[in-house]
């Protein structure tokens, strides 16, 4: 009996691979090469006014720093295949856990020391006392809830292999990111209106005032990106393939 060869074609498994290591890529050059623009943009404008640097400079250096070395991670991760579907081997699991774990230090480090350094920047333009204490315990509960954060985020799998973030026996690592995405998107609003009440109490024109609004306006696109990380984050699970889902929040 003779088997027609379109039937045993139509039996064989077809496999697609999907891969978006690549935008990873694209996206983190460009984030990292416009935030090095801004940063030394930013210095050489203080610089040519001839201002001295300030505690405020200290921190976005640092933020700019760590901001660095989370690219390089990110940017070791896409060339391990995080966003590659398919068969994860035992060597590119490793791979991904361990430049995954070093990503979320240099995650948290990059937020908390930016947003310090805009703090640090209102309690010096600020001069009445009720404003400087609120810009201060802001200042003082990001300060503490970044080094919780990183403490956490060091043990978050226990040891002798705290790495390991794509197995079980890691604590409910998901439910903490979406905590830390909720505080995080807090404390951007009380940044936000610590610049519109900044902006109120200016006296100058109201052309001048706007043109200091839009500088503070990107906040806004922060917190959304962060609202859109916290939904895609909320259904990952070791289940399901996080090596593959994990692009998008990464991005």
């Amino acid at each position: 009996m003779n088997i027609p060869r379109t039937s045993l074609y139509q039996r064989e498994p077809i496999t697609i691979t999907e891969d978006k290591s690549n935008i990873i890529t694209i996206v983190t050059w460009a984030t990292l090469g416009s935030s090095v623009l801004v940063f030394l943009a930013r210095q050489c404008v203080k610089f040519a006014m001839g201002r001295k640097v300030g505690i405020d400079d200290l921190f976005i250096l640092a933020a700019t720093v760590f901001l660095i070395g989370l690219s390089v991670t990110l940017l070791a991760l896409a060339s391990s295949g995080l966003g590659v579907s398919g068969v994860l081997t035992l060597r590119r699991a490793n791979t991904i856990q361990k430049a995954l774990y070093a990503s979320n230090f240099f995650y948290v480090l990059t937020l908390g020391f930016a947003k310090l350094s805009l703090l640090s920047f209102f309690y010096s333009v600020y001069h009445q006392r009720g404003q400087r204490r609120a810009v201060l315990a802001i200042g003082i509960f990001i300060l503490a809830w970044t080094i919780a954060s990183l403490a956490t985020v060091a043990f978050q799998c226990g040891l002798p292999k705290p790495w390991e973030v794509l197995t079980l026996h890691c604590f409910n690592v998901g439910a903490f990111w979406i905590v830390y995405c909720i505080i995080d998107m807090t404390s951007d609003v009380a940044i936000v209106m610590l610049s519109i009440n900044l902006v109120a109490y200016l006296k100058v024109k109201v052309s001048t005032k706007i043109s200091v609004i839009a500088c503070f306006a990107p906040r806004v696109l922060v917190i959304g990106a962060s609202l859109v990380r916290l939904l895609y984050l909320y259904p990952i699970t070791p289940h399901k393939s996080p090596a593959f889902t994990l692009w998008i929040p990464i991005i």
